[in-house]
């Protein structure tokens, strides 16, 4: 090689040389410069200027420890990472740096160890470049990734995300339970493999919604009827949708689908569901009262058999009228309908018994209730009415007082029957006892005289006989028939009876005949027990006259029996359950006179001592009484067949 050639390769090596370093230091988006084998700053570019500061103949000479944290120098980074340089000949690292005012920056330096051609070490060269803006957005990415993590973990519905072919991305903890796959599982598979749906009526595969959501870009809700299969088989039903992931320039990048197990809300459904079923049913049933609905107008907007069966309207009659048809026109008049749902409205209850009309026109008492009912917001969404028919319930309470005040006029009778009888008495016994007199003076002096009072006396006895009737009836009917019991024969009793009627019998025609077979022993009230004979006996008299009458005493067991036989015209069959009642007497009798009351007396007296009375036709013709008492009252031990004391 000529000196003109060794002349000219080295000044193109001095070009060479002199542009690269022109090329150094024309770039700033990075610091490039050298050190020197200590770590001392030999060289400085507008890059390194412009990261940290420093201007060269501020930092030329110094050591690199300068750009190090306190933190790094304490651990003697800047020496361990020359040395890794010297070492390995390269060296790589990204952390924190300091600039000349003192502020941080993340830093990616990298540092190159160099040696001249005979392979001494001359120093390094170092490239760093800030990576703060870098550093920010990956931390924000980061945090931005942090929650949603957080956020799809914490929903409550199952999330899954797919990229743009449909593959799964992300899942959350609920979506996992739902599917049966796992987040490391589901991640990189096919939508369609970890979100398994059905059509829960046809059992078909349903249409993913992923699908129409990447080909369309739409927002997509789940059919009804959908279920999920999960990986282990469980079929849940599922509701929900899914929505396209746009870019920034509103490209679809993927999807995602949120979806919820709605098993729960389906049984709560079909709670409420088989609630107003079951409550539908049972208005439904309801056939005593009208229960149905108005709209807050006042129309009717259901109808139950109850209120058809009421009111007389089929519900396709009655459905979309206003309730005031069923008001009595003075009261449409007066707006009755109107104050009544605004009472409800206002106090939360109407309630009335009024006359209502039926659709034929008819009254009938009813009793209403009217309800307002409201919805969740307080709002007045109609009213629940319920109307009894009371028409009958009217009609007893009617007869009931009509009953108590027919009872009431019978306590003031029986009232005054009992003063009465009692006032009369007093100067009729008396007037009796002057009769007496006078008759037996009169039978001495004057035959005409004496029959006119005997027929006077006559007329004073029977009016003493009605006064004692009279007595009696208002004791019975005021409870104060009290019984003088004492151990009595009931023949001989009968005797003394059939003695005091033979003369009256004879008179009338009829033989009055006595049929004993011993002594019957009980314990009676002697003179109400002659009282029943004697009106049993009367009676014979008067309808058998003309007749035999034949009084018959018996024992059986426990039980005394006293037959009162004639044979007279009986008593119609129709008659015989009604005889002992007050006031009345047999329809063939009543040209008989009377007033219907001895036999009722009768049957008074004999139910005091515990007994029965009844009357039957004899097969020959005429009527046949029975007295049947008990030989014992009630509660005593004493023996009837005992000796007299």
């Amino acid at each position: 090689m000529t000196s003109e050639d060794s002349d000219s390769r080295a000044k193109d090596l001095e070009n060479h040389e002199r542009q690269f370093q022109l090329l150094v230091a024309s770039i700033e988006d990075y610091a490039i410069f050298m050190l020197d084998p200590a770590g001392r700053v030999t060289t400085w570019n507008d890059g390194a200027r412009h990261i940290k500061g420093y201007p060269p103949d501020e930092i030329v000479g110094k050591s690199i420890s300068i750009f190090y944290t306190p933190d790094d120098l304490a651990r003697g980074k800047p020496k361990a990472l020359l040395d890794a340089a010297l070492g390995n000949g390269r060296v790589e690292d990204e952390g924190f740096r300091v600039r000349k005012d003192g502020s941080r920056f993340w830093a990616c330096v990298v540092i190159t160890a160099l040696h001249d051609s005979d392979g001494q070490h001359i120093g390094f060269a170092k490239v760093t470049r800030d990576l703060t803006k870098q550093k920010q957005d990956e931390e924000k990415l980061r945090t931005s990734e942090e929650s949603l993590s957080a956020t799809l973990y914490s929903i409550g519905d199952g999330v899954l995300a797919t990229d743009e072919l449909a593959r799964v991305t992300r899942i959350n903890p609920v979506a996992a339970r739902l599917t049966g796959w796992s987040e490391n599982e589901a991640i990189g598979r096919p939508i369609g493999e970890v979100f398994d749906i059905i059509n829960e009526k046809t059992r078909a595969k349903a249409l993913n919604p992923v699908a129409r959501v990447l080909e369309e870009g739409v927002v997509v809700g789940l059919a009804n009827h959908t279920a999920l299969i999960s990986r282990d088989g469980t079929e849940r039903p599922i509701a929900d949708s899914g929505a396209p992931i746009r870019d920034t320039r509103g490209a679809t990048q993927g999807a995602v689908l949120v979806f919820r197990d709605v098993t729960e809300e389906r049984r709560a459904e079909e709670a409420v569901r088989q609630s107003e079923e079951s409550l539908r049913l049972m208005v439904a049933s309801i056939s005593d009262y009208a229960v149905f609905m108005l709209d807050p107008e006042g129309r009717v907007a259901s109808w139950n058999p109850g209120a058809e069966r009421i009111k007389g309207y089929r519900s396709e009659e009655i459905l979309g009228s206003h309730f005031s048809k069923f008001f009595l026109p003075e009261d449409v008049r007066d707006g009755k309908p109107a104050r009544e749902l605004d009472t409800a409205k206002n106090e939360g209850r109407f309630e009335e018994e009024s006359f209502r009309l039926r659709k034929d026109g008819s009254r009938f008492w009813a009793n209403v209730v009217i309800t307002p009912m409201r919805n969740s917001s307080n709002e007045l969404v109609g009213f629940v009415k319920v109307t009894r028919d009371l028409t009958e319930r009217r009609k007893m309470e009617e007869e009931r007082l009509r009953l108590a005040h027919a009872e009431e006029a019978i306590r003031l009778r029986d009232e005054f029957l009992s003063i009465a009888s009692h006032e009369l008495r007093t100067p009729l016994t008396a007037l009796q006892l002057q009769l007496d007199v006078v008759r037996e003076r009169a039978s001495r002096l004057d035959a005409t005289v004496a029959r006119k009072v005997e027929r006077a006396k006559n007329m004073g006895d029977r009016l003493a006989r009605l006064i004692d009737t009279l007595l009696d009836v208002s004791r019975i009917a005021t409870g104060r028939l009290n019984l003088d019991v004492e151990r009595c024969d009931l023949s001989e009793t009968m005797r003394e009876v059939v003695e005091r009627h033979q003369e009256s019998a004879a008179s009338a025609g009829s033989e009055l005949s006595l049929i004993v077979d011993g002594p019957v022993w009980g314990h009676w009230d002697r003179l109400r027990i002659e009282q029943i004979a004697t009106n049993l006996v009367s009676n014979a008299v008067k309808y058998g006259a003309g007749q035999p009458i034949e009084l018959r005493v018996a024992r059986d067991a426990e039980t005394a029996v006293l037959t009162v036989s004639d044979r007279g015209p009986g008593i119609p069959e129709s008659d015989l359950s009604r005889i002992f009642e007050r006031f009345e007497r047999a329809a063939s009798t009543r040209h008989y006179g009377g007033m219907g009351l001895g036999l009722y007396i009768a049957r008074q007296i004999t139910e005091a001592h515990g007994g029965t009375i009844a009357a039957e036709n004899r097969p020959g013709g005429g009527a046949c009484f029975s007295v049947r008492l008990p030989l014992v009252p009630r509660g005593s031990a004493e023996r009837a067949d005992a000796p007299a004391a």
